[in-house]
């Protein structure tokens, strides 16, 4: 598999670890790999069609420059007036930014970078901790739910415009609020309008957790001072090279059918994500909504009950070799890891020569902590191929905005395909919708009172034999 294009190597997928001549007696024959190649061609072809009519309007939001300019000058007037953004966000609205600004700290971004806050939870506490530290008079809050009737985040926007009002009146309110919503219908859109509110739109046909690349995530990523030129510049460069419906030359196809053959034939029904960088860490929360959300699905796409899709896991290299991997390594074998590797780590120093007498230590002199964080990747990576566990690696050549803009169109796509081979719809989320409902209907909404009902039956029906005091 390439890792070239246009001449500039980017980020490179290397599946050895998965196949049998690295893992033998567990590994993945090539054979049965290429006996997918059919399928995936037709998978990817009918992918591009349905992108040609329009129906997947993610993939264009790399392309879409008018929106990207649209999001850099906002953010730029904002950046004039604020030093602080807040999101009011939850799921697709909060973690793709969070994962793009953490992997670039604020010392390798922009001048004139400004600090991002995330609320995507109601924990009063966190809340409260976070609200009571900012200085209102130079903080801008942006809303981010197309419907308006996400509770969490409505409930936020709510608090937040009562402290608005009470300190700077209706029109005052008005400059320290932007919402994210979608352009002509829904609550946060009726609010927007009534109330004279700035609003960015969520596009069509986006659903949350595809959607870090429209105004969703680009204006609090723009604010924070990261290039979002370079970041759509990496997602179309990936683009081009997930492409082709040839097994061979499609690197986030050639991934997806890796995993469906070590989940249907081998079992692993837990797709760890492990990045060896600190900088990764949040990445691996997108990804783990983006694979959950989309293939874990009751019904086939003909309506078969089939209860499938892969669990997502989350660790870190090196810490959790010292915390996880002796499950890994020795528990049961059902995961499949894929490694993210990182080539080139900012800020890297070398180790000092400090005890030249003490070989456990003087062997580490002289190389530097990436080399160090880079040496017990592979490490790991050997120790489960040892023990017939299967892995794969993705690797950077540093962490910057083309990287992760290169990730998030990788991972997008490989989710698309894998839907494709197990044969759902992963692009809809029906066992979200339900906790929505009757949370609502425990709010005592107008119009859920038969759940309510039913929330009620649920906790009649508890035994007390089964609860301790």
């Amino acid at each position: 598999m390439s890792g070239k294009d246009g001449g500039a190597a980017r980020v490179v997928l290397d599946a050895n670890g998965a196949f049998d001549h690295v893992a033998p007696g567990f590994g993945i024959p090539p054979a049965r790999i290429a006996d997918l190649a059919d399928r995936v061609a037709t998978i990817v072809t009918d992918l591009s069609e349905r992108r040609a009519a329009g129906q997947l309007p993610f993939y264009d939001l790399p392309y879409d420059d008018a929106s990207i300019a649209a999001c850099e000058a906002l953010a730029g007037e904002l950046r004039d007036r604020f030093t602080t953004l807040v999101v009011l966000g939850i799921g697709g609205s909060a973690l793709g930014t969070r994962a793009a600004i953490e992997a670039v700290p604020a010392d390798l971004r922009a001048a004139g970078a400004r600090r991002v806050e995330i609320l995507d939870n109601v924990d009063p506490s966190t809340l409260a901790g976070v609200l009571d530290s900012l200085d209102l008079e130079t903080t801008v809050f942006n809303v981010i739910s197309k419907s308006g009737e996400t509770a969490e985040t409505m409930a936020q926007f709510m608090l937040v415009r009562e402290r608005l009002k009470a300190l700077f009146g209706a029109a005052g309110c008005r400059k320290h609020v932007v919402c994210t919503t979608d352009l002509e219908k829904g609550i946060l859109r009726a609010i927007a309008d009534a109330e004279e509110l700035p609003t960015l739109p969520v596009p069509v046909g986006v659903g949350g957790r595809f959607s870090v690349l429209s105004p969703v995530g680009l204006l609090p990523i723009a604010f924070a001072g990261l290039d979002v030129r370079a970041l759509t510049a990496g997602a179309r460069a990936m683009d081009g090279r997930t492409k082709s419906p040839k097994l061979e030359e499609n690197l986030a196809a050639f991934h997806a059918a890796v995993l469906y053959c070590a989940f249907t034939e081998r079992s692993t029904s837990i797709h760890v994500l492990m990045p060896y960088s600190d900088r990764l860490a949040r990445l691996s929360e997108w990804y783990g909504q983006l694979w959950a959300e989309s293939l874990g699905k009751r019904h086939a796409l003909d309506g078969r009950v089939i209860e499938t899709g892969q669990t997502p896991a989350r660790a870190l290299g090196a810490t959790d070799q010292h915390s996880q991997v002796q499950l890994y390594v020795e528990g049961p074998r059902d995961k499949l890891v894929t490694f993210l590797r990182v080539e080139e780590h900012a800020a890297d120093r070398e180790i000092p020569a400090g005890f030249p007498e003490i070989e456990a230590l003087a062997c580490l002199a002289g190389h530097t902590f990436g080399e160090l964080l880079n040496m017990e990747q592979r490490a790991t990576e050997i120790a489960l191929a040892d023990s017939g566990r299967l892995t794969t690696t993705l690797v950077l050549p540093r962490v910057d905005e083309a990287a992760i803009g290169e990730l998030f169109h990788f991972f997008a796509v490989q989710t698309l395909v894998m839907g494709g081979l197990l044969g759902i719809d992963p692009l809809d989320q029906p066992g979200v919708e339900a906790g929505k409902r009757l949370t609502y209907a425990m709010a005592g909404r107008q119009g859920y009172e038969g759940l309510a009902k039913e929330v009620s039956a649920r906790a009649d029906a508890k035994q007390q034999r089964f609860i301790f005091t």
